[in-house]
Protein backbone atom coordinates (compact mmCIF):
# COMPACT_ATOMS: atom_id res chain seq x y z
CA UNK A 1 0.00 0.00 0.00
CA UNK A 2 3.04 2.12 0.74
CA UNK A 3 4.02 1.68 -2.71
CA UNK A 4 1.06 2.34 -4.47
CA UNK A 5 0.74 5.68 -2.33
CA UNK A 6 4.44 7.03 -3.20
CA UNK A 7 3.71 5.73 -6.64
CA UNK A 8 0.44 8.47 -6.75
CA UNK A 9 2.53 10.57 -5.34
CA UNK A 10 5.03 10.37 -8.17
CA UNK A 11 3.12 10.45 -10.63
CA UNK A 12 1.41 13.76 -9.25
CA UNK A 13 4.76 15.75 -8.98
CA UNK A 14 6.04 14.74 -12.45
CA UNK A 15 2.90 14.30 -14.63
CA UNK A 16 1.05 17.05 -12.88
CA UNK A 17 -2.14 14.76 -13.24
CA UNK A 18 -5.27 14.55 -11.15
CA UNK A 19 -5.16 11.90 -7.58
CA UNK A 20 -7.37 9.54 -9.59
CA UNK A 21 -5.34 7.25 -11.50
CA UNK A 22 -7.56 4.86 -12.77
CA UNK A 23 -7.00 0.99 -12.29
CA UNK A 24 -4.08 1.14 -14.72
CA UNK A 25 -1.92 2.41 -11.84
CA UNK A 26 -2.42 -0.37 -9.90
CA UNK A 27 -0.85 -2.73 -11.94
CA UNK A 28 2.72 -0.64 -12.55
CA UNK A 29 5.79 -1.03 -11.08
CA UNK A 30 7.09 1.42 -8.13
CA UNK A 31 9.65 2.83 -10.15
CA UNK A 32 9.90 6.01 -12.14
CA UNK A 33 10.42 3.74 -15.12
CA UNK A 34 7.59 2.15 -14.64
CA UNK A 35 5.43 4.97 -14.56
CA UNK A 36 7.07 6.37 -17.57
CA UNK A 37 5.43 3.37 -19.87
CA UNK A 38 1.88 4.41 -18.64
CA UNK A 39 1.99 8.28 -19.71
CA UNK A 40 -1.04 9.06 -21.67
CA UNK A 41 0.92 9.91 -24.81
CA UNK A 42 1.52 6.65 -25.05
CA UNK A 43 -2.15 5.76 -25.96
CA UNK A 44 -2.14 8.82 -27.54
CA UNK A 45 0.21 7.60 -29.61
CA UNK A 46 -1.64 4.27 -30.05
CA UNK A 47 -5.22 6.29 -31.23
CA UNK A 48 -2.52 8.22 -33.84
CA UNK A 49 -1.00 5.25 -34.87
CA UNK A 50 -4.63 3.47 -35.60
CA UNK A 51 -5.50 6.61 -37.50
CA UNK A 52 -2.71 6.58 -39.39
CA UNK A 53 -3.79 3.16 -40.40
CA UNK A 54 -7.24 2.88 -41.55
CA UNK A 55 -6.01 6.34 -43.49
CA UNK A 56 -3.63 4.00 -45.09
CA UNK A 57 -6.11 1.17 -45.74
CA UNK A 58 -8.60 4.05 -47.22
CA UNK A 59 -6.02 5.37 -49.25
CA UNK A 60 -5.32 1.69 -50.81
CA UNK A 61 -8.93 0.92 -51.79
CA UNK A 62 -9.04 3.71 -53.67
CA UNK A 63 -5.90 2.98 -55.10
CA UNK A 64 -5.30 0.21 -58.48
CA UNK A 65 -2.03 -1.72 -58.72
CA UNK A 66 -0.30 -1.24 -62.61
CA UNK A 67 0.35 -4.89 -62.80
CA UNK A 68 2.89 -3.31 -65.45
CA UNK A 69 6.65 -4.44 -63.99
CA UNK A 70 7.38 -1.36 -62.67
CA UNK A 71 8.04 -1.23 -58.09
CA UNK A 72 4.72 -0.37 -56.63
CA UNK A 73 5.82 -0.21 -53.19
CA UNK A 74 3.57 2.58 -51.27
CA UNK A 75 3.66 4.24 -47.98
CA UNK A 76 -0.03 3.80 -47.67
CA UNK A 77 0.94 -0.62 -48.43
CA UNK A 78 3.92 0.05 -45.78
CA UNK A 79 2.00 1.58 -42.96
CA UNK A 80 -0.96 -1.25 -43.78
CA UNK A 81 1.00 -4.52 -43.97
CA UNK A 82 3.16 -3.08 -40.71
CA UNK A 83 0.44 -2.01 -38.29
CA UNK A 84 -1.94 -4.44 -39.56
CA UNK A 85 -3.83 -6.42 -36.47
CA UNK A 86 -3.76 -10.16 -37.89
CA UNK A 87 -6.40 -12.43 -36.74
CA UNK A 88 -6.51 -16.53 -37.21
CA UNK A 89 -5.68 -16.67 -40.73
CA UNK A 90 -8.21 -18.70 -43.44
CA UNK A 91 -5.74 -17.64 -46.31
CA UNK A 92 -2.69 -18.61 -47.12
CA UNK A 93 -0.10 -17.25 -49.70
CA UNK A 94 3.15 -19.16 -50.51
CA UNK A 95 6.00 -17.33 -52.90
CA UNK A 96 8.64 -19.19 -53.35
CA UNK A 97 11.59 -17.33 -55.59
CA UNK A 98 13.39 -20.62 -57.45
CA UNK A 99 17.25 -19.74 -56.64
CA UNK A 100 16.94 -16.56 -54.81
CA UNK A 101 19.88 -16.16 -52.20
CA UNK A 102 20.15 -13.01 -50.33
CA UNK A 103 22.35 -11.15 -52.27
CA UNK A 104 20.07 -11.47 -55.64
CA UNK A 105 17.58 -9.54 -53.28
CA UNK A 106 19.40 -6.99 -52.05
CA UNK A 107 21.82 -6.56 -55.55
CA UNK A 108 18.07 -6.11 -57.10
CA UNK A 109 17.09 -3.64 -54.08
CA UNK A 110 20.38 -1.61 -54.45
CA UNK A 111 20.03 -1.27 -58.43
CA UNK A 112 16.38 -0.21 -57.51
CA UNK A 113 16.24 1.97 -54.70
CA UNK A 114 16.38 5.19 -55.93
CA UNK A 115 12.92 4.54 -57.23
CA UNK A 116 11.45 2.46 -54.39
CA UNK A 117 9.65 3.74 -51.42
CA UNK A 118 12.56 3.92 -48.91
CA UNK A 119 15.12 2.48 -50.87
CA UNK A 120 13.82 -1.16 -50.14
CA UNK A 121 12.41 -3.70 -52.00
CA UNK A 122 8.76 -5.11 -51.00
CA UNK A 123 10.26 -8.28 -50.03
CA UNK A 124 12.26 -6.20 -47.65
CA UNK A 125 9.19 -4.13 -45.99
CA UNK A 126 7.52 -7.26 -44.74
CA UNK A 127 7.28 -7.13 -41.01
CA UNK A 128 9.12 -11.10 -40.47
CA UNK A 129 12.48 -10.81 -41.91
CA UNK A 130 14.56 -14.50 -41.64
CA UNK A 131 16.50 -17.32 -43.06
CA UNK A 132 16.39 -21.08 -43.73
CA UNK A 133 18.38 -23.55 -44.48
CA UNK A 134 18.40 -25.91 -47.79
CA UNK A 135 20.20 -29.09 -47.53
CA UNK A 136 17.87 -32.30 -48.66
CA UNK A 137 18.46 -35.48 -47.11
CA UNK A 138 20.81 -36.76 -49.50
CA UNK A 139 22.82 -33.88 -50.27
CA UNK A 140 24.46 -30.82 -49.10
CA UNK A 141 23.16 -28.83 -51.75
CA UNK A 142 19.61 -29.56 -52.43
CA UNK A 143 17.95 -29.59 -56.02
CA UNK A 144 14.30 -27.89 -56.73
CA UNK A 145 12.32 -31.29 -56.20
CA UNK A 146 14.05 -32.12 -52.91
CA UNK A 147 13.48 -28.37 -51.98
CA UNK A 148 10.30 -27.71 -53.10
CA UNK A 149 9.22 -30.91 -51.51
CA UNK A 150 10.88 -29.85 -47.74
CA UNK A 151 8.68 -26.25 -48.17
CA UNK A 152 5.20 -28.31 -49.28
CA UNK A 153 5.35 -31.49 -47.03
CA UNK A 154 7.81 -30.73 -43.97
CA UNK A 155 9.76 -33.83 -44.70
CA UNK A 156 13.30 -33.57 -46.50
CA UNK A 157 13.60 -36.46 -49.42
CA UNK A 158 16.49 -36.72 -51.47
CA UNK A 159 16.98 -35.15 -54.83
CA UNK A 160 14.97 -35.27 -57.87
CA UNK A 161 12.21 -36.87 -55.76
CA UNK A 162 8.38 -34.93 -55.75
CA UNK A 163 6.68 -35.54 -52.40
CA UNK A 164 7.85 -38.44 -51.58
CA UNK A 165 9.96 -40.66 -49.51
CA UNK A 166 14.05 -40.78 -50.04
CA UNK A 167 13.44 -44.33 -51.55
CA UNK A 168 10.19 -43.16 -53.18
CA UNK A 169 8.54 -46.03 -51.73
CA UNK A 170 5.37 -43.52 -50.28
CA UNK A 171 4.24 -40.15 -51.14
CA UNK A 172 4.34 -37.53 -48.53
CA UNK A 173 0.87 -35.14 -48.27
CA UNK A 174 1.62 -31.43 -49.63
CA UNK A 175 -0.21 -28.22 -47.86
CA UNK A 176 -2.05 -28.08 -51.19
CA UNK A 177 -3.66 -31.37 -50.48
CA UNK A 178 -4.14 -30.37 -47.06
CA UNK A 179 -5.63 -26.93 -47.87
CA UNK A 180 -8.02 -28.88 -50.11
CA UNK A 181 -9.26 -31.20 -47.60
CA UNK A 182 -9.87 -28.26 -44.75
CA UNK A 183 -12.29 -27.19 -47.57
CA UNK A 184 -10.20 -24.21 -49.10
CA UNK A 185 -9.50 -23.17 -53.04
CA UNK A 186 -6.43 -24.35 -54.25
CA UNK A 187 -4.23 -22.83 -56.67
CA UNK A 188 -0.18 -23.06 -58.19
CA UNK A 189 1.48 -20.02 -60.27
CA UNK A 190 4.46 -20.26 -61.99
CA UNK A 191 6.51 -18.98 -64.92
CA UNK A 192 8.09 -21.87 -65.57
CA UNK A 193 6.55 -25.36 -66.89
CA UNK A 194 3.36 -26.12 -63.82
CA UNK A 195 4.86 -29.57 -63.77
CA UNK A 196 8.26 -28.09 -63.03
CA UNK A 197 9.77 -29.50 -59.89
CA UNK A 198 8.98 -26.84 -57.44
CA UNK A 199 5.12 -26.37 -58.36
CA UNK A 200 5.07 -30.14 -59.12
CA UNK A 201 6.45 -30.92 -55.66
CA UNK A 202 2.64 -29.14 -53.99
CA UNK A 203 0.92 -30.64 -56.84
CA UNK A 204 1.99 -33.82 -57.28
CA UNK A 205 3.92 -37.07 -56.24
CA UNK A 206 6.73 -38.61 -58.36
CA UNK A 207 10.07 -40.63 -57.94
CA UNK A 208 11.40 -38.41 -60.52
CA UNK A 209 11.57 -34.46 -61.47
CA UNK A 210 11.56 -35.38 -64.40
CA UNK A 211 8.08 -37.49 -64.85
CA UNK A 212 6.77 -34.66 -66.84
CA UNK A 213 3.58 -36.25 -67.93
CA UNK A 214 2.66 -38.26 -65.07
CA UNK A 215 2.83 -35.08 -62.92
CA UNK A 216 0.88 -33.57 -65.42
CA UNK A 217 -2.16 -36.15 -65.20
CA UNK A 218 -1.81 -35.95 -61.68
CA UNK A 219 -2.62 -32.34 -61.59
CA UNK A 220 -5.75 -32.65 -63.86
CA UNK A 221 -6.74 -35.50 -62.27
CA UNK A 222 -6.80 -32.74 -58.77
CA UNK A 223 -8.83 -30.42 -61.42
CA UNK A 224 -11.03 -32.94 -62.15
CA UNK A 225 -12.01 -33.54 -58.38
CA UNK A 226 -12.00 -30.70 -56.91
CA UNK A 227 -8.28 -30.25 -54.87
CA UNK A 228 -6.59 -28.16 -57.37
CA UNK A 229 -8.51 -24.61 -58.62
CA UNK A 230 -6.17 -22.38 -60.24
CA UNK A 231 -3.36 -23.21 -62.56
CA UNK A 232 -1.22 -20.33 -63.82
CA UNK A 233 2.21 -20.47 -65.92
CA UNK A 234 3.59 -22.70 -69.12
CA UNK A 235 3.28 -26.17 -69.92
CA UNK A 236 0.87 -26.36 -73.30
CA UNK A 237 3.40 -29.60 -74.45
CA UNK A 238 2.59 -31.60 -71.33
CA UNK A 239 -1.36 -31.53 -70.86
CA UNK A 240 -1.79 -31.93 -74.67
CA UNK A 241 0.12 -34.83 -74.82
CA UNK A 242 -0.86 -37.59 -76.41
CA UNK A 243 -1.34 -39.62 -72.89
CA UNK A 244 -2.99 -36.45 -71.10
CA UNK A 245 -5.36 -34.99 -73.82
CA UNK A 246 -8.09 -37.37 -72.97
CA UNK A 247 -7.50 -36.13 -69.27
CA UNK A 248 -7.30 -32.74 -70.50
CA UNK A 249 -11.11 -33.23 -71.68
CA UNK A 250 -12.19 -34.90 -68.89
CA UNK A 251 -11.21 -31.62 -67.00
CA UNK A 252 -13.15 -29.52 -69.22
CA UNK A 253 -16.12 -31.80 -69.54
CA UNK A 254 -15.93 -31.38 -65.66
CA UNK A 255 -16.52 -27.76 -66.46
CA UNK A 256 -12.33 -26.59 -65.42
CA UNK A 257 -12.23 -23.06 -67.86
CA UNK A 258 -9.05 -23.95 -70.33
CA UNK A 259 -7.30 -20.95 -71.63
CA UNK A 260 -4.05 -20.43 -74.02
CA UNK A 261 -4.12 -16.89 -74.41
CA UNK A 262 -3.74 -13.85 -71.55
CA UNK A 263 -6.71 -11.64 -73.40
CA UNK A 264 -9.44 -14.58 -72.30
CA UNK A 265 -8.66 -14.67 -68.41
CA UNK A 266 -10.68 -11.66 -67.75
CA UNK A 267 -13.73 -13.65 -68.31
CA UNK A 268 -12.26 -16.95 -66.43
CA UNK A 269 -13.82 -18.68 -63.86
CA UNK A 270 -12.75 -22.04 -61.67
CA UNK A 271 -11.46 -23.88 -61.92
CA UNK A 272 -9.10 -22.51 -64.47
CA UNK A 273 -5.71 -23.54 -66.38
CA UNK A 274 -3.94 -21.29 -68.29
CA UNK A 275 -0.99 -22.69 -69.85
CA UNK A 276 1.09 -19.41 -72.08
CA UNK A 277 3.33 -21.23 -73.59
CA UNK A 278 4.65 -24.94 -74.74
CA UNK A 279 7.31 -24.88 -72.17
CA UNK A 280 8.22 -22.31 -69.56
CA UNK A 281 7.03 -18.62 -70.35
CA UNK A 282 8.69 -16.19 -72.13
CA UNK A 283 8.75 -13.45 -69.82
CA UNK A 284 10.34 -10.99 -71.77
CA UNK A 285 7.42 -10.99 -74.01
CA UNK A 286 5.11 -8.35 -74.22
CA UNK A 287 1.71 -10.40 -74.70
CA UNK A 288 2.80 -13.06 -72.05
CA UNK A 289 1.32 -12.36 -68.47
CA UNK A 290 3.54 -10.78 -65.87
CA UNK A 291 4.04 -13.11 -62.31
CA UNK A 292 2.06 -10.31 -61.28
CA UNK A 293 -1.02 -10.27 -63.59
CA UNK A 294 -0.69 -14.05 -62.88
CA UNK A 295 -0.60 -13.65 -58.83
CA UNK A 296 -3.37 -11.11 -59.01
CA UNK A 297 -6.00 -12.86 -61.25
CA UNK A 298 -5.43 -16.02 -59.13
CA UNK A 299 -5.89 -14.21 -55.68
CA UNK A 300 -9.09 -12.76 -57.34
CA UNK A 301 -10.30 -16.08 -58.39
CA UNK A 302 -9.45 -18.20 -55.35
CA UNK A 303 -10.60 -15.24 -52.90
CA UNK A 304 -13.95 -15.77 -53.72
CA UNK A 305 -14.47 -19.13 -51.31
CA UNK A 306 -15.82 -17.86 -47.74
CA UNK A 307 -13.46 -21.08 -46.54
CA UNK A 308 -10.28 -19.15 -47.82
CA UNK A 309 -8.00 -20.56 -49.84
CA UNK A 310 -4.28 -21.71 -50.34
CA UNK A 311 -1.71 -20.14 -53.15
CA UNK A 312 1.32 -21.42 -54.48
CA UNK A 313 3.71 -18.78 -56.29
CA UNK A 314 6.85 -19.43 -57.90
CA UNK A 315 9.35 -16.90 -59.65
CA UNK A 316 10.75 -19.78 -61.34
CA UNK A 317 13.22 -17.96 -63.72
CA UNK A 318 15.38 -16.73 -61.05
CA UNK A 319 16.53 -20.01 -60.95
CA UNK A 320 17.26 -20.21 -64.55
CA UNK A 321 18.74 -16.90 -65.45
CA UNK A 322 21.20 -17.50 -62.38
CA UNK A 323 22.26 -21.03 -64.01
CA UNK A 324 23.02 -19.06 -67.20
CA UNK A 325 25.02 -16.54 -65.09
CA UNK A 326 22.52 -14.30 -67.09
CA UNK A 327 23.13 -10.60 -64.45
CA UNK A 328 20.67 -8.30 -65.76
CA UNK A 329 18.27 -10.79 -66.54
CA UNK A 330 18.02 -12.56 -63.17
CA UNK A 331 17.62 -8.97 -61.44
CA UNK A 332 14.68 -8.44 -64.65
CA UNK A 333 13.06 -11.77 -62.83
CA UNK A 334 13.96 -10.62 -59.25
CA UNK A 335 12.34 -7.49 -59.58
CA UNK A 336 9.15 -8.90 -61.54
CA UNK A 337 8.47 -11.52 -58.57
CA UNK A 338 8.95 -8.33 -56.27
CA UNK A 339 6.27 -6.74 -57.84
CA UNK A 340 4.38 -9.78 -57.65
CA UNK A 341 4.98 -9.95 -53.58
CA UNK A 342 3.45 -6.47 -53.70
CA UNK A 343 0.28 -7.99 -55.48
CA UNK A 344 0.52 -10.33 -52.00
CA UNK A 345 0.69 -7.74 -49.89
CA UNK A 346 -1.89 -5.54 -50.66
CA UNK A 347 -4.47 -8.35 -50.27
CA UNK A 348 -2.96 -9.05 -46.45
CA UNK A 349 -3.26 -5.66 -45.67
CA UNK A 350 -7.02 -5.64 -46.99
CA UNK A 351 -7.67 -9.09 -45.52
CA UNK A 352 -5.46 -9.43 -42.23
CA UNK A 353 -6.76 -13.13 -41.91
CA UNK A 354 -4.03 -13.64 -44.19
CA UNK A 355 -0.45 -15.87 -44.05
CA UNK A 356 1.84 -14.24 -46.38
CA UNK A 357 5.73 -16.66 -46.41
CA UNK A 358 8.39 -15.70 -49.26
CA UNK A 359 11.30 -17.52 -49.16
CA UNK A 360 13.01 -20.10 -51.83
CA UNK A 361 13.97 -23.55 -52.38
CA UNK A 362 17.68 -22.64 -52.49
CA UNK A 363 20.11 -20.03 -53.60
CA UNK A 364 21.77 -20.66 -57.48
CA UNK A 365 24.85 -18.74 -58.75
CA UNK A 366 26.37 -18.06 -55.43
CA UNK A 367 26.34 -15.11 -56.21
CA UNK A 368 29.03 -12.52 -54.71
CA UNK A 369 28.37 -8.41 -54.53
CA UNK A 370 30.29 -5.62 -52.41
CA UNK A 371 29.16 -5.79 -48.94
CA UNK A 372 27.90 -1.62 -49.48
CA UNK A 373 25.89 -1.87 -52.60
CA UNK A 374 24.19 0.79 -53.94
CA UNK A 375 22.75 1.86 -57.03
CA UNK A 376 26.12 3.29 -58.11
CA UNK A 377 27.99 0.34 -56.76
CA UNK A 378 26.38 -3.20 -56.95
CA UNK A 379 28.87 -4.55 -59.21
CA UNK A 380 28.60 -8.55 -58.51
CA UNK A 381 29.97 -12.21 -60.12
CA UNK A 382 28.93 -15.31 -60.07
CA UNK A 383 30.98 -18.08 -58.34
CA UNK A 384 28.75 -21.12 -59.87
CA UNK A 385 26.19 -22.34 -62.74
CA UNK A 386 25.10 -24.45 -60.31
CA UNK A 387 22.71 -24.58 -56.97
CA UNK A 388 24.99 -23.62 -53.81
CA UNK A 389 23.41 -24.43 -49.81
CA UNK A 390 24.02 -20.78 -49.16
CA UNK A 391 20.83 -19.60 -46.95
CA UNK A 392 17.79 -18.29 -48.42
CA UNK A 393 16.09 -15.35 -47.03
CA UNK A 394 12.35 -15.40 -45.58
CA UNK A 395 9.92 -12.87 -45.14
CA UNK A 396 6.66 -13.19 -43.91
CA UNK A 397 3.24 -11.50 -42.44
CA UNK A 398 0.22 -12.44 -40.93
CA UNK A 399 -1.01 -14.18 -37.12
CA UNK A 400 2.03 -16.33 -35.79
CA UNK A 401 4.56 -14.98 -38.58
CA UNK A 402 7.31 -14.18 -35.59
CA UNK A 403 7.75 -17.80 -34.80
CA UNK A 404 10.10 -17.66 -38.03
CA UNK A 405 12.33 -15.34 -36.73
CA UNK A 406 16.04 -16.73 -36.22
CA UNK A 407 16.91 -19.37 -38.36
CA UNK A 408 14.51 -21.60 -39.80
CA UNK A 409 15.23 -24.91 -41.92
CA UNK A 410 13.25 -25.80 -45.18
CA UNK A 411 11.06 -28.04 -43.29
CA UNK A 412 9.49 -25.67 -40.30
CA UNK A 413 7.77 -23.35 -43.33
CA UNK A 414 5.39 -26.06 -44.25
CA UNK A 415 5.24 -27.13 -40.69
CA UNK A 416 4.36 -24.00 -39.66
CA UNK A 417 1.93 -23.04 -42.32
CA UNK A 418 0.27 -26.97 -41.44
CA UNK A 419 -0.58 -26.06 -37.82
CA UNK A 420 -2.86 -23.06 -38.66
CA UNK A 421 -4.37 -26.01 -40.79
CA UNK A 422 -5.44 -27.92 -37.96
CA UNK A 423 -2.02 -30.37 -38.39
CA UNK A 424 -0.18 -30.30 -35.42
CA UNK A 425 2.25 -33.76 -37.00
CA UNK A 426 2.92 -33.14 -40.14
CA UNK A 427 6.15 -33.19 -41.80
CA UNK A 428 9.48 -34.32 -39.45
CA UNK A 429 11.76 -31.65 -37.07
CA UNK A 430 14.99 -31.74 -37.36
CA UNK A 431 16.85 -31.92 -34.00
CA UNK A 432 18.53 -28.92 -32.60
CA UNK A 433 21.27 -30.04 -29.33
CA UNK A 434 22.82 -26.91 -27.75
CA UNK A 435 26.93 -27.39 -27.16
CA UNK A 436 27.89 -24.14 -25.13
CA UNK A 437 24.96 -21.54 -24.52
CA UNK A 438 27.47 -19.77 -22.58
CA UNK A 439 31.32 -19.88 -22.23
CA UNK A 440 33.23 -20.51 -19.01
CA UNK A 441 36.32 -19.22 -17.37
CA UNK A 442 37.41 -22.60 -17.59
CA UNK A 443 36.91 -22.58 -21.49
CA UNK A 444 38.89 -19.23 -21.86
CA UNK A 445 41.98 -21.33 -20.19
CA UNK A 446 41.41 -24.36 -22.41
CA UNK A 447 41.65 -21.82 -25.48
CA UNK A 448 44.74 -20.18 -24.40
CA UNK A 449 46.47 -23.42 -24.05
CA UNK A 450 45.45 -24.95 -27.46
CA UNK A 451 46.06 -21.51 -28.93
CA UNK A 452 49.32 -21.02 -27.80
CA UNK A 453 51.20 -19.11 -30.91
CA UNK A 454 49.45 -16.21 -29.50
CA UNK A 455 51.95 -15.22 -27.94
CA UNK A 456 50.49 -13.83 -24.90
CA UNK A 457 48.46 -11.68 -27.15
CA UNK A 458 44.65 -11.09 -26.11
CA UNK A 459 42.99 -12.86 -28.65
CA UNK A 460 40.45 -14.53 -26.42
CA UNK A 461 38.19 -13.19 -23.16
CA UNK A 462 35.12 -13.81 -21.69
CA UNK A 463 32.12 -11.03 -21.46
CA UNK A 464 30.04 -10.61 -18.74
CA UNK A 465 26.90 -12.75 -20.62
CA UNK A 466 29.27 -15.61 -21.01
CA UNK A 467 29.57 -14.93 -24.82
CA UNK A 468 33.09 -15.51 -26.15
CA UNK A 469 35.14 -12.16 -27.19
CA UNK A 470 37.58 -13.20 -30.19
CA UNK A 471 39.77 -10.12 -31.80
CA UNK A 472 41.15 -11.34 -35.21
CA UNK A 473 44.30 -8.97 -36.78
CA UNK A 474 46.65 -9.37 -39.32
CA UNK A 475 48.74 -11.76 -37.29
CA UNK A 476 45.79 -13.66 -35.05
CA UNK A 477 43.52 -14.99 -37.67
CA UNK A 478 41.99 -17.79 -35.87
CA UNK A 479 40.96 -19.70 -33.04
CA UNK A 480 40.66 -23.27 -32.74
CA UNK A 481 38.27 -24.91 -30.23
CA UNK A 482 39.59 -27.74 -28.33
CA UNK A 483 37.21 -31.33 -27.80
CA UNK A 484 36.67 -30.41 -24.16
CA UNK A 485 34.74 -26.97 -24.92
CA UNK A 486 33.40 -28.52 -27.51
CA UNK A 487 32.22 -31.53 -25.32
CA UNK A 488 32.92 -33.61 -28.33
CA UNK A 489 32.05 -36.67 -26.80
CA UNK A 490 28.58 -35.54 -26.36
CA UNK A 491 27.97 -34.78 -29.68
CA UNK A 492 24.69 -36.01 -31.15
CA UNK A 493 24.86 -38.41 -34.14
CA UNK A 494 23.82 -37.63 -37.33
CA UNK A 495 24.91 -33.68 -37.19
CA UNK A 496 24.01 -31.73 -40.28
CA UNK A 497 24.85 -28.17 -39.31
CA UNK A 498 26.64 -25.89 -36.34
CA UNK A 499 24.38 -22.59 -34.89
CA UNK A 500 26.14 -19.95 -33.41
CA UNK A 501 24.69 -16.27 -32.45
CA UNK A 502 27.62 -13.93 -33.66
CA UNK A 503 28.08 -9.79 -32.90
CA UNK A 504 29.69 -7.89 -34.55
CA UNK A 505 31.18 -4.92 -31.97
CA UNK A 506 32.85 -2.75 -34.82
CA UNK A 507 31.07 -0.21 -36.45
CA UNK A 508 32.04 -1.34 -40.16
CA UNK A 509 30.72 -4.43 -42.25
CA UNK A 510 32.76 -7.39 -42.61
CA UNK A 511 33.26 -11.36 -43.24
CA UNK A 512 31.84 -13.49 -40.98
CA UNK A 513 35.10 -16.45 -40.50
CA UNK A 514 35.26 -19.31 -41.97
CA UNK A 515 34.95 -22.93 -39.51
CA UNK A 516 36.94 -25.33 -39.92
CA UNK A 517 36.03 -28.49 -38.96
CA UNK A 518 38.26 -31.63 -38.30
CA UNK A 519 35.91 -34.43 -38.90
CA UNK A 520 37.37 -38.00 -38.73
CA UNK A 521 40.81 -37.81 -40.82
CA UNK A 522 39.89 -34.87 -43.00
CA UNK A 523 39.74 -31.25 -42.64
CA UNK A 524 37.11 -29.24 -44.22
CA UNK A 525 36.11 -25.60 -44.90
CA UNK A 526 33.17 -24.27 -43.72
CA UNK A 527 31.48 -21.37 -45.50
CA UNK A 528 28.94 -19.56 -43.33
CA UNK A 529 25.69 -19.10 -45.02
CA UNK A 530 25.74 -15.45 -44.59
CA UNK A 531 29.15 -13.40 -46.11
CA UNK A 532 28.64 -10.87 -44.50
CA UNK A 533 27.62 -8.97 -40.81
CA UNK A 534 26.80 -5.41 -40.20
CA UNK A 535 28.58 -3.24 -37.63
CA UNK A 536 27.67 -3.53 -34.21
CA UNK A 537 24.85 -6.61 -35.29
CA UNK A 538 24.25 -9.67 -33.83
CA UNK A 539 23.02 -12.47 -36.04
CA UNK A 540 22.41 -16.40 -36.43
CA UNK A 541 25.06 -18.06 -38.30
CA UNK A 542 24.93 -21.59 -39.82
CA UNK A 543 27.51 -23.53 -41.22
CA UNK A 544 26.54 -26.76 -42.98
CA UNK A 545 28.48 -30.01 -42.84
CA UNK A 546 29.35 -31.82 -46.12
CA UNK A 547 26.90 -34.49 -46.52
CA UNK A 548 29.76 -37.04 -46.27
CA UNK A 549 29.91 -36.45 -42.65
CA UNK A 550 26.27 -36.80 -41.85
CA UNK A 551 26.95 -40.77 -40.85
CA UNK A 552 27.40 -41.10 -37.29
CA UNK A 553 31.05 -42.71 -37.65
CA UNK A 554 32.51 -39.40 -38.34
CA UNK A 555 30.43 -37.53 -36.39
CA UNK A 556 32.17 -39.46 -33.51
CA UNK A 557 35.16 -38.75 -34.80
CA UNK A 558 35.30 -34.74 -34.86
CA UNK A 559 37.99 -33.67 -33.40
CA UNK A 560 37.75 -29.66 -33.23
CA UNK A 561 36.58 -27.16 -34.42
CA UNK A 562 38.51 -23.10 -35.48
CA UNK A 563 36.88 -19.98 -36.74
CA UNK A 564 39.09 -18.81 -39.06
CA UNK A 565 39.54 -15.73 -40.55
CA UNK A 566 41.39 -14.63 -43.77
CA UNK A 567 40.83 -11.08 -44.56
CA UNK A 568 44.04 -9.39 -42.88
CA UNK A 569 42.18 -7.03 -40.86
CA UNK A 570 41.20 -6.50 -37.41
CA UNK A 571 37.72 -7.42 -36.08
CA UNK A 572 36.02 -7.88 -33.54
CA UNK A 573 33.54 -10.57 -32.87
CA UNK A 574 31.50 -12.00 -29.95
CA UNK A 575 29.88 -15.80 -30.37
CA UNK A 576 27.78 -17.87 -27.77
CA UNK A 577 24.66 -20.37 -27.83
CA UNK A 578 26.85 -22.77 -30.28
CA UNK A 579 24.17 -25.57 -30.97
CA UNK A 580 24.01 -28.18 -33.55
CA UNK A 581 20.83 -29.50 -35.90
CA UNK A 582 20.70 -33.78 -36.03
CA UNK A 583 19.05 -35.98 -38.33
CA UNK A 584 18.67 -40.01 -38.52
CA UNK A 585 20.63 -41.07 -41.94
CA UNK A 586 18.06 -41.94 -43.39
CA UNK A 587 16.13 -38.62 -43.17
Amino acid sequence: MKKLIALLLALMMVLSICTSCGDDAKNTDASSEAADLFVPPVSSQIEADKDLYKNAIEALKQTELKLDGTPEISEDLVIAIQNAEYTEPKNFIYMIGDGMGFNIVEVTRAKYEDSLYQKKLAINQLPVQSSQTTYSANAQVTDSAAGGTALSTGFKTSNQTVAMTHDDTEGYKTLLELAAEKGKSTGIVATSNVVDATPASFTAHAADRYMSEDIAKQQLEKIIDGTLDVVLGGGRNNYNSVGNKDKLQAAKDASATYIEDWSEAANAKLPLIGLFAQDHLDTHDENTPSIAQMTDLAIDLLSQDENGFFLMVEGSQIDKKAHNNEFDNEVKEMIDFDCAITVAMRFVALNPDTVLIVTADHETGGLEIPADATSSNFGSHYTTGNHTYKPVPVAAAGKGTEALLGINENIDLARFVAKFLGEENFGEASQITTIRSEFTDKDVKALAKNNSTLNNHTLVEKTKDGALAIHYNNAHNQVSFPAEVLKTDELPNGMRAIHMLVKNTGDKTVLLPHLVAKVAFVTETLVPQVAYISGNTTMRVTYILPDWAWTEKTTEAIKEFTLKYSEGMEINLEIKNLAVVTRADNK
